[in-house]
């Protein structure tokens, strides 16, 4: 059921069935152009649940405009085959590059050889290729994204909407911001309850320090209402932000100490030393799925401490191994 936030603007509950996020919060304002803000994967179960809450709204489904804060499939999906035939679908043009390059059979295979370099076997990068929803559940073919960029208006039910680039957890996310009302829209940017997954992108030189310069960008804005990409949104936002900037300063720490004490490791290595928000045992008892995000968090933090001086890295001819300096 769709909930009413303010004046021609609701939240649209996305169940992601079998994803540990468990939702999407979708966000749509409505006028003579309504404009949706994210979708939920392109799996059958979020979209029944999407049109059901459009239809209950009464949207001129004609006329409706879809903005992608990122180009994860739970956010950018469905917007394909849900927007408007008079309707536009808006992203960053940096993550439209990207799903040019990584939104294809190829682009993917390029990613799973760097997974082998960075220690997962070939066995586990395999199961990966057939289990992974981010590939499974990523939007249809489309011609006409429209890339938007810092600054961007969006003017829809009454709102003014600005564009905020927020590099980090993809490398062309964006935030939402109204600053009349002093309300934004996250995406996964900052997100309550759980941290948003940074990691290692192909052809970013540190995702982590893209990240923290953009949690330091968007705790300038004035803000008293945050709307987040998953589950709720109910706390302080400068608190949380202090919080995720925090997190991330000992998960470094961590990382750092992991390299003195293992040294001679690939990433895969090092990330089973380092302690995880998950309910498994050991290292060896991570659902494959979570491995993944776990070693390319760990990468990310790895290319911060290198970029700084703090760790190297050598290629063996089969991985990646890391070292202090």
């Amino acid at each position: 059921m769709a909930t009413k936030l303010a004046e021609n603007l609701y939240h649209l509950d996305i169940p992601l069935v079998g994803s540990p996020l468990k939702n999407l919060n979708s966000y749509l304002i409505v006028g003579p152009q309504s404009l949706l803000i994210d979708t939920g994967f392109r799996q059958e179960g979020c979209l029944v649940a999407l049109q059901a809450e459009l239809d209950s709204l009464g949207i001129n489904r004609d006329r409706l405009d879809v903005f992608a804060t990122h180009l994860h499939s739970d956010h950018l999906g469905l917007a394909p085959q849900i927007v408007g035939t008079a309707g536009n679908i808006f992203i960053s043009q940096r993550d439209l590059d990207y799903l040019a390059i990584y939104g294809t059979t190829q682009g993917w295979r390029e990613m799973a050889k760097l997974d082998v370099i960075s220690g997962f076997t070939q066995e586990e990068v395999d199961y990966l290729w057939e289990e992974n929803p981010a590939k499974s559940s990523s939007p249809l073919p489309y011609d006409h994204y429209i890339a938007v960029t810092e600054g961007h208006p969006f003017h829809y039910g009454g709102y003014t909407l600005t564009c905020i680039e927020t590099p980090g957890h993809t490398p062309g996310h964006m935030c939402l911001y109204d600053q009349e009302n002093r309300r934004i829209f996250t995406g996964d940017h900052v997100l309550f309850h759980i941290t948003p997954n940074i990691c290692r992108w192909p052809g970013v030189a540190d995702s982590l320090g893209d990240y923290l310069h953009s949690l330091a960008k968007v705790s300038l804005l004035d803000v008293d209402q945050m709307h987040t990409g998953h589950r709720h949104d109910r706390g302080d936002y400068q608190t949380r932000i202090a919080q995720l900037q925090a997190h991330h300063q000992a998960r470094l720490a961590d990382t750092l100490q992991a390299v003195v004490a293992h040294p001679h490791c690939n990433a895969y290595m090092l990330a089973g030393h380092l302690r995880w928000s998950i309910r498994a045992k050991n290292w060896e008892e991570f659902p494959l799925t979570q491995k993944f995000f776990a070693v390319g968090e760990t990468l990310a933090h790895l290319d911060y401490l290198r970029r700084r001086g703090q760790v190297q890295v050598v290629f063996d001819g089969v991985h990646d191994i890391w070292d202090v300096v």
